[in-house]
């Protein structure tokens, strides 16, 4: 009886298990077979004297390369706006696409802003200022994306409009970026054991703002860099802020399900002290700024 175990171990375990791993050992020895795929890369672009390859909006898959529509940078540029006397934009590219610097020649600052490309039909049509010299944000016209500084144009990151928010560019009246004092506010808030306490957060003042006819796009900037994460900025409406409704968004209010991904942290959009200064925005005195007031660029004017 125990011959027969032994045998019919060896007949539906070992033999099997051998076979197995000499098929996998001999499958990857096997030179390996590569089937030709097409519409999934792009050709590889050939050089061209004076002009820099880039790949806007690039796509991660699983082959090493990136796969995307590629661009020909040329070195030519066009100032495209002015802060002040020091402080400009330029255009790097041609028929006014390619990439954007930010110049301010009085702190020899000179920062090419990689992370988002311009194409004549994402440069802005509103009007544009920028007062503020730690902050500094440059919107796309379709508002898919705001590149902005807070260190007076050292380091560019990328903000969005949240997809509530968002609005057609021909709603926005103009943009402007500003420097200004934090706010310290606070809201309900639980801890790891699931008990409610009063939470402290004190908000950026260094922010910019889409203001339109009825509403207010306020930037929101956050700072995650004690985990490591780059600052982010959030543009959030106006509109579905109610000061008189109950603070208690999980209940009422507008949009209540975006905010509810948010939590109690959305009660300080309803603090009197936010609010007066979001509504401010609208009367953000310009007498003193020396700068344009649109984004201007010129088909061949590039040098």
């Amino acid at each position: 009886m125990k011959k027969k175990l032994i045998k019919l171990l060896i007949c539906c375990i070992v033999i099997p298990g051998g076979l197995w791993a000499f098929i996998i050992n001999f499958g990857s020895n096997l030179p390996e077979r590569y089937e030709k795929t097409t519409g999934l890369d792009i050709p590889i672009p050939e050089p061209r004297e004076g002009y820099e390859i880039i790949y806007p909006d690039a796509i991660r898959t699983n082959d090493p390369h990136d796969t995307a529509s590629f661009y020909y940078l040329s070195e030519k540029r066009q100032v495209i706006y002015r802060y002040d006397a020091d402080r400009y934009l330029e255009l790097q590219g041609e028929n006014c696409e390619g990439l954007i610097w930010y110049h301010d020649q009085a702190k020899n600052i000179h920062t090419r802003i990689d992370k988002v490309f311009f194409t004549r039909d994402r440069l802005p049509k509103f009007n544009y200022y920028n007062p503020g010299k730690g902050y500094i944000g440059i919107p796309t016209d379709d508002m898919s994306a705001i590149p902005f500084s807070i260190d007076g144009g050292k380091t560019f990151y990328v903000g969005n409009v949240t997809s509530f928010a968002a609005k057609p560019s021909e709603q926005v009246k103009r943009f402007i970026g500003v420097d200004d004092s934090p706010l310290t506010l606070q809201f309900r808030d639980v801890d790891e054991y699931m008990r409610g306490f009063i939470n402290t957060i004190t908000v950026s003042g260094n922010t910019g703002y889409f203001i339109l006819k009825n509403d207010v796009l306020f930037g929101e900037t956050v700072f995650y860099e004690r985990i490591g994460l780059d600052p982010r900025q959030f543009y959030h409406s106006l509109n579905g802020i109610d000061t008189k409704a109950d603070i208690n968004l999980y209940l009422k209010g507008k949009n209540m399900k975006e905010v509810q991904r948010f939590g109690r942290y959305w009660e300080i959009y309803y603090k009197p002290a936010y609010i007066e200064r979001i509504t401010d925005a609208r009367n953000i005195k310009l007498e003193t700024y020396q700068g344009w007031d649109k984004i201007r660029c010129e088909i061949g004017a590039e040098k």
